[in-house]
This record gives structure tokens, C-alpha cells and sequence, in this order.
């Protein structure tokens, strides 16, 4: 769920805590080893499936967790009301004593989560808490080995904080140990609003056989490859689960790419368009337990003669039916497969970049800018202005061109005209548009390329140099506290010129608890109900060792005009991540004035990374029109 979103939900959540502080925790719920309903009377050492009703008498896992029933839906509804940092709260299930010499399963059925939730298996004795499962927001019924879990490598890093024993594998692997699982919802970091996660049973088998892996079987499969023309028969595959002692033997089966295969529940495959995807299946009974197999969906037209033939054979009378064909084309893995390299005549009013290995130009175009207006008028060509893609290549060429569904066929003289504005009898901006391209070089090469032409408007751009200046960016300081309580109370950065690139330091106040600090952007204003979306040039960032890496993070504090107050005392994160190039995130701003808080983040689960530094290129913000 987009995170802007929780600020419309508020009022319900506010009002629902009022009314659900007198159902905190009321003692532990006792269980059976079938479904619990109205009369729980214990675990019996190998299995146990507690329903909503047994579920909402759970005890609180931290201070701020409660639980309550919802009798219309049958379901437990879990509640945080923590504010803190770390922002979750919880229940967790009555003790029940695990004999790790067999698999552990955990399972639960997620009805709908606000925003994440986090599972984590306590051992009696033991003051490290296990992360079975963290950071996700995914419904339906979600079943997982806790042990492997636990190993992954996800996991293992948040649990060995100051665990000795993962070296050779769980720490109390063959023993029998009391446990309890806590099952937490997690809200935004910092912000002072409640999460919310509704399940409707969760369970805990103790009695099953280890799933060791899952493999696909058909026989057409050649060399882990399922290969067919569009449209041609579908497939049936089987899977099976090793070892055979599994009794559980349900397989879930997902494509990744439906718009060219899909699979049934039963795993038979149906080829629906042109390209390369993968299909899946997973064990239901260990959803960490996958096989995949490569569906490669051809066209026919591999062969470039082939290719030339079908580009030749369009009439380009504009019908849906050439544009599916000609799709099916572009989509095809030539003999002489190759992306085409262009470049562009630049302008003031468009920039461009390589996203995802696609030309992005972004039109700033302003008609009642006299600059972007004489500009337009000496590329004016039949009522667009436009700028030129030159293609890399020798010679001619024939360019087959899909602009948003329409197709066009040029000789390639000097080069290709992209068109940004129309003028009638006044200008306009063009709006967002699609292209793919083939190129048909008369050497006998053959190369694509796709553009989008993204209409925006230009809320800010800032250089390397623009992070140094305190006019524009705003470097956090505590003494400084009675002239802005909310910005000179957040932790700040050092920052500094590096060549091309502005370093910023993480440089955490004394009583903060993590490494992280930042730096905040003057006020930025959006147009109401737009997206926005942020362009971060990520140059490098360091990292303490293979596990704990520093961190870039964009949060935002909300305004009630340009001059404020504030709104969110606490920013609110929309977008982090620790690796370097360029990051693009989009959001709807929930209120139309903001400021940036551009973090470095050094910190980890159970270790600190107190020289954690980033370096940043630029930084853009353009609302899409």
C-alpha cells in the first residue's frame, strides 16, 4: 500500500485505538492439535493451528501491541501503536516446546497487512530474538521453514548479534527447546500512527518431514528450457518434492511474466506472447523451497531474413493488428540481436537518461516560456518541434517506428525527429508517449531501440555543488533547536566536494541509536494529486563488510503551506536502498508542501557503521504531467 495513503486512513486507525484500549492482552490462550475454536486445551508436541478466535487472546509481544476480533470477517486484527524508531508492536503465541531434530513449520494465513509485518522466534533463555520472517506485506498463506529461515541469508545477519553458534548451522539444532513466536505489525519508520495486520489462523507443525527441494519435470523441457511459438499447444508440468517422505506435496505455481506465458494451479502453460519469463514452482508447505524453469516464447521470425520479410509485409494502415504483429517483432531475439545506441541533440527544455537500458526524455517544455518557445520554433517540422536521435551505425537505414500504437516506416537520412511540442495556433506541450524502433541497416544489421517522452514539470534540480550550499540544503544542528524544532532536532551529515560528486557523511548526534544523518532540502511545492517522482544519482557508498552496508534514504517532511507549520514532525521514508547509479522513485505527495531529507544510513540490525558515506551526483524532482 503506498505509504501516502496512511495519512487518509488515519482518522479510522485513531479511532479504533480509542476504542480497542480495553482489549489488551488477557493471559496466554492454551491449544489443540487440530483448530482451535472456543476450548484450547494445549499442544501436543507435533502440531497446533490456532483460529481468529484463539489468536485474539494471545498476549501482547511488545508494549505497544494488542490484538482484537473481528467477528463479520473472522479474523485477529493486530495492532502497533508504537512511535519509536523501530515502529512495530504485537502478540505472540502461548510457549510450545520445539524439537529442532525435525523441521519446523511455521504458517500464516494473511488476510491483509498495513503496512509490514515481522515474525521472530524467541527461545526461552535466550535474549536474541530469531528473525523467521521481516519487511514483508504479502497476503494469502504464507508457510515457511522457521530453521532455513532463520539461515537464510536474509536472516542470518540480524541474528548473530552476539549469537555464537551460526558458523555450522542452527545453534540449537537436534534440541528441545520452549519457544514462542511473536508476530509484529510495523508501521513507517517515525511516524507516530498505527499498523495494522489481519490474519485469520496461524500454525506450527512440528511433525513434518524437511523439504530438501522441488524439481520440475516434463519432457519438453530441453536443457532447462521450455521453447514454443506463440499460440502453440500449451504444456502440462509436473512437479515433485524431494525427499519422498513429504507428505505435504501441494505445489504453487506462478509465471513471472504473464504477458508471455501463464500457468495454472495444476502447472499447465500457456504461451501468450513473445520473450523470455520464468515459471515457478514452490512448495507450499516450505514457500522457500522453489525449481524455475525458463519459457522461451518465439515469434518465428527469428532468422533476420525472416524478420526483414515481416517488417516488409505491414502495409502501416494503422491497425491494431499490425501493431500486435509488429510488437511480436520488436519483442523477437534476432540472430543479430543487439540494442541500438543513440544519442540526442540536447536542449535547455529536455534532458534524457538510461533507465532500465531505455532512452527517458523528459520534456520540461513551457509555452509561456519565450526561451523553450524559440527553441521549439527552429525545430518546427509539420506542426511539432522536436530534437534529433541520431543512430549509431554506418551507412543507411530503414527505421520501423511504433509511436504509441501507430506505426511508421522512414528512411534514415541523418536522423530521427522526437517530437516535445505541437503548435496550431498557439504551442503545446506533448504529452507522454511510447516508441519502439527497429532499425534495418542496409550493412544487414538490425537493432531496437525504445524511448518515452515523459511530459513533466520541474520542481527542483540539484547538482554535487548544491548539496554544499547551505542556501539550499539545510545541515541539521542541535543547538540551533529554537529556530526550527523539527529540522534541527533530526541528526545531520557532513558534507563535502569530491571532484563531481558531493560526499555525504553520516554524523549521528551522541544519544541517537543508529548511525544514520542527513540533510534537508529548502520547501518544495507539487501540484495537488500529481506524481512526483525523484531522479537520485547514487555515485558510490561504502560499506563495513559483506553484510552492513551503508544505506541512501529519501524521507519527507509535510508542510501546511510554503511557510508552514509542519505536519509530520517526523519524516516519513519513501524510498532507501544500498547500491550505487540511478534511482528512480516515484510517490504522490499527501500533502503539495515538503521538504527532503536525504539520508546516509549506516546502521544494521546489531551493528553500527559509524563512517558510513555516500556520494551523490545530482538530484531531480519533476512532477508527470
Amino acid at each position: 500500500m503506498n505509504m501516502m495513503n496512511f495519512h487518509r486512513r488515519l482518522p479510522r486507525f485513531v479511532i479504533l485505538i480509542a476504542l480497542l484500549g480495553f482489549l489488551g492482552a488477557c493471559g496466554l490462550a492454551t491449544t489443540v492439535p487440530t483448530t482451535v475454536t472456543t476450548e484450547p486445551i494445549g499442544w501436543d508436541g507435533e502440531s497446533i493451528v490456532y483460529d481468529a478466535t484463539a489468536i485474539s487472546r494471545f498476549g501482547s509481544g511488545t508494549p505497544s501491541g494488542t490484538v482484537h476480533r473481528d467477528t463479520t470477517n473472522d479474523t485477529a486484527v493486530i495492532w502497533n501503536t508504537d512511535a519509536s524508531l523501530d515502529n512495530y508492536g504485537g502478540i505472540q503465541t502461548p510457549m510450545l516446546s520445539l524439537d529442532f531434530s525435525q523441521a519446523v513449520i511455521f504458517r500464516m494465513e494473511v488476510v491483509e497487512c498495513y503496512t509490514q509485518y515481522i515474525v521472530k522466534l524467541a527461545v526461552e533463555g535466550e535474549s536474541e530474538y530469531f528473525y523467521v520472517l521481516s519487511d514483508s506485506g504479502a497476503s494469502g498463506v504464507i508457510s515457511i521453514n522457521v530453521v532455513d529461515a532463520m539461515l537464510s541469508d536474509k536472516y542470518r545477519t540480524k541474528n548473530t548479534q552476539p549469537d555464537p553458534g551460526y558458523a555450522s548451522g542452527w545453534k540449537y539444532d537436534g534440541e528441545v527447546k520452549n519457544c514462542t513466536f511473536h508476530i509484529l505489525a510495523k508501521g513507517p519508520d517515525g511516524i507516530k500512527q498505527t499498523a495494522e495486520l489481519v490474519i485469520r489462523s496461524i500454525a506450527v507443525y512440528n511433525n513434518q518431514t524437511a523439504v530438501t527441494g522441488v524439481s520440475i519435470l516434463s519432457s519438453a523441457i530441453q536443457e532447462g528450457v521450455l521453447e514454443r511459438l506463440k499460440g502453440a499447444a500449451g504444456v502440462q508440468l509436473t512437479a515433485t518434492i524431494q525427499p519422498a517422505a513429504v507428505t505435504d506435496n501441494a505445489i504453487l505455481w506462478s509465471s513471472l511474466d504473464e504477458t508471455i506465458a501463464t500457468v495454472n494451479a495444476s502447472g499447465f502453460v500457456t504461451f501468450t506472447g513473445v520473450g523470455t519469463t520464468t515459471v515457478t514452482a514452490t512448495a507450499a508447505i516450505d514457500q522457500s523451497k522453489t525449481a524455475t524453469v525458463l519459457v522461451n516464447v518465439t515469434s518465428g521470425y527469428e532468422a533476420l531474413n525472416d524478420l526483414r520479410n515481416g517488417l516488409a509485409s505491414i502495409a502501416y494502415e494503422g491497425s491494431t493488428a499490425e501493431a500486435a504483429f509488429f510488437e511480436d517483432l520488436y519483442a523477437t531475439t534476432w540472430s543479430d540481436d543487439e540494442e541500438q545506441t543513440v544519442s540526442l541533440s540536447t536542449r535547455d527544455a529536455l534532458s534524457s537518461r538510461i533507465s532500465g537500458g531505455s532512452v527517458v526524455i523528459e520534456n520540461y517544455f513551457d509555452p509561456f516560456s519565450s526561451l523553450d518557445v524559440l527553441e521549439a520554433v527552429a525545430s518546427l517540422e509539420a506542426g511539432s518541434a522536436g530534437v534529433d536521435m541520431i543512430l549509431t551505425g554506418s551507412g543507411g537505414a530503414t527505421v520501423y517506428r511504433n509511436i504509441n500504437g501507430h506505426l511508421y516506416q522512414e528512411r534514415y537520412d541523418e536522423s530521427i525527429h522526437i517530437a516535445y511540442a505541437t503548435y496550431d495556433t498557439s504551442w503545446h506541450k506533448m504529452a507522454t508517449y511510447q516508441e519502439h524502433g527497429i532499425v534495418v541497416w542496409d550493412n544487414g544489421s538490425v537493432r531496437r531501440y525504445d524511448i518515452t517522452v515523459a511530459a513533466v514539470t520541474e520542481i527542483a534540480a540539484y547538482t554535487a555543488a548544491d548539496f554544499a550550499d547551505p542556501t539550499l540544503w539545510i545541515v541539521p544542528d542541535r543547538t540551533r533547536q529554537a529556530e526550527d524544532p523539527v529540522i534541527h532536532a533530526l541528526s545531520p551529515a557532513l558534507v563535502s566536494l569530491v571532484g563531481a560528486a558531493a560526499s555525504i557523511r553520516q554524523n549521528k548526534y551522541a544519544e541517537a541509536k543508529y548511525c544514520f544523518g542527513g540533510l534537508v532540502s529548502g520547501m518544495l511545492q507539487s501540484e495537488a494529486d500529481k506524481t512526483v517522482e525523484i531522479i537520485l544519482d547514487v555515485i558510490s557508498l561504502n560499506q563495513m563488510n559483506a553484510y552492513v552496508k551503508t544505506m541512501w534514504e529519501i524521507k519527507i517532511l509535510y508542510y501546511q503551506s510554503a511557510t508552514g507549520p509542519v505536519i509530520s514532525s517526523n519524516p516519513l521514508k519513501i524510498a532507501s536502498g544500498n547500491t550505487a547509479g540511478i534511482q528512480t522513485i516515484t510517490f504522490v505527495p499527501a500533502h503539495p508542501y515538503f521538504r527532503l531529507y536525504l539520508v546516509v544510513n549506516g546502521s544494521d540490525i546489531g551493528a553500527q557503521f559509524a563512517d558510513a558515506t555516500m556520494q551523490i551526483g545530482s538530484l531531480k524532482l519533476h512532477s508527470l504531467d
